[in-house]
C-alpha cells in the first residue's frame, strides 16, 4: 500500500499556480476562438453608410402636441446616438400609409419605422386586439406597465407574434388616456348608448354594443367630420388633448368620463429586415430611442392633457362622470370577455396569464399605498 503523502502549503501553491497558469493559457484559447467565431458572422457598417429611415406616424399633424413634440424629439435622438449614422424623418398621420395600411407597410418597407397601435392590424395578429388594452385593466402607471412588458413576458409575446410577418417590435408606447367620450347627447348610464352610433375598438366596443349602440370605424383625424355629417353620434379615441386639438368642442356637446383605459398601449414597430441588417450598436440605439420616446410622450400627456380639460370646460362642453355602479358593472363585463378568449390562440392564452398575474400584483402593491 502506497504511503501517503502530506502536502505542504508550498507545494499546494506551486501546483495551484501551475494550473490556474495551463487553465488560463485554455481559457484564454477558447475564449479567442469563440470571438474569432462571433466575429465571422457580425455585421459590419461600411464606412460613411447612413441609414435614412422613414418614420410614419399615426398621430402627428393632428393636433395633438404632445406626440408632436415627442416625435420630434425621437427623430433628433436617434441621429444624435448614432452618431450621424441613422436620419429617420417623420411623416404625419396618413401621408405614408393609412391606419389600417401601417403594418403590412412597414412589414414590405414603404415605411421603415412607425409609431402605432396594434389595434389597427388585429384582424392580422389576433392578440394585437388585447395588447393595446383591456378596459379597467389598471396601466395608471408606467412602472406597472414596465413590469407586464419588459419582467412578466408582454415584450417576448409581442415580439413572437410580429416575427413572422416582417415587423420588428422595438417597444410598448403609452399613448394617453383612452376612453373618455366626445358625444352629441347626454350619457349618463351606459344604457344611454342605446341606438346611438358610436366610434370604438376592442373590448369597449363589444361592451357599447351590448348596451345597444352600432359601431362605426373611422380613423382619429376623421372623427370631427363623421360627427359633423352624423355618421356618428359619440366617439372614443384618445386623451382630452386629442379632443381638444381637433376641435371636437365644435360638434359635441358632451365630454364623457372616466377613463376606461389610464394608458392605451400603443407601439412603434420597425421593418425586421431592416432592424437585422443593422449593426449590433444601430440595433440598440432603436430599442433605446424608442423607450425614451415612450418616456417622452408619457410625460407630456399630464400637462397637455391637464391644460385641454379646461379648454373643452371652457369651450362650453358638460363633463359627465359615470356613476361607480356602473363602472363596476363594466370593468367586470370586460374582465370576463377577456378571459373568454382563453384557447383560441397561444399568445393569447399567455397574455391572459401575463395580465392576471400584473392585475395581482398591482393589487398588492398599489392597494396598501393608496392614500385617498
Amino acid at each position: 500500500m502506497k504511503e501517503k503523502k502530506n502536502i505542504s502549503r508550498r507545494t499546494f501553491l506551486k501546483t495551484a499556480a501551475a494550473g490556474i497558469g495551463g487553465a488560463t493559457l485554455a481559457l484564454q484559447g477558447a475564449g479567442e476562438a469563440a470571438a474569432q467565431k462571433d466575429k465571422a458572422p457580425a455585421k459590419i457598417t461600411p464606412p460613411g453608410k447612413v441609414w435614412r429611415l422613414k418614420l410614419q406616424s399615426s398621430w402627428t399633424g393632428i393636433g395633438i402636441s404632445s406626440q408632436d413634440e415627442a416625435v420630434k424629439l425621437y427623430c433628433e435622438r436617434v441621429k444624435k446616438l448614432s452618431g450621424g449614422r441613422i436620419e429617420m424623418k417623420n411623416y404625419d398621420a396618413d401621408v405614408l400609409l393609412g391606419i389600417g395600411e401601417t403594418f403590412k407597410g412597414v412589414a414590405s418597407g414603404v415605411a421603415d419605422v412607425a409609431v402605432t397601435s396594434s389595434i389597427y392590424h388585429r384582424g392580422i395578429v389576433p392578440v394585437a386586439y388585447y395588447l393595446w388594452a383591456v378596459p379597467f385593466f389598471p396601466n395608471d402607471h408606467l412602472e406597472f406597465m414596465e413590469l407586464w412588458y419588459q419582467i412578466l413576458g408582454g415584450k417576448e409575446i409581442w415580439r413572437e407574434a410580429y416575427a413572422p410577418h416582417g415587423v420588428m417590435h422595438l417597444t410598448f408606447e403609452c399613448s394617453d388616456e383612452w376612453g373618455t367620450m366626445v358625444s352629441t347627447k347626454p350619457i349618463r348610464k351606459f344604457s344611454d348608448y342605446k341606438g346611438l352610433k358610436v366610434r370604438a375598438f376592442g373590448i369597449w366596443a363589444d361592451w357599447l354594443v351590448q348596451n345597444g349602440a352600432s359601431i362605426v370605424t373611422v380613423p382619429g383625424g376623421e372623427i370631427y367630420m363623421a360627427i359633423q355629417t352624423k355618421i356618428v353620434d359619440a366617439a372614443a379615441f384618445g386623451s382630452p388633448d386629442a379632443w381638444a386639438g381637433a376641435k371636437l368642442y365644435e360638434v359635441c356637446k358632451y365630454f364623457i368620463n372616466p377613463s376606461i383605459i389610464p394608458y392605451d398601449t400603443c407601439e412603434v414597430i420597425m421593418n425586421l429586415k431592416t432592424f437585422n441588417e443593422m449593426p449590433p450598436d444601430l440595433q440598440e440605439v432603436m430599442l433605446s430611442a424608442s423607450r425614451i420616446h415612450n418616456l417622452d410622450v408619457t410625460s407630456r400627456t399630464i400637462m397637455t392633457d391637464g391644460k385641454a380639460r379646461k379648454t373643452l370646460a371652457d369651450k362650453g362642453m358638460e363633463t359627465i362622470f359615470m356613476p361607480e355602479d356602473e363602472l363596476k358593472k363594466a370593468e367586470e363585463w370586460c374582465w370576463n370577455k377577456f378571459l373568454s378568449a382563453k384557447g383560441k390562440d397561444p399568445y393569447i392564452d399567455r397574455l391572459i396569464e401575463v395580465y392576471a398575474k400584473a392585475r395581482e400584483m398591482h393589487k398588492a402593491y398599489y392597494g396598501p399605498k393608496k392614500l385617498l
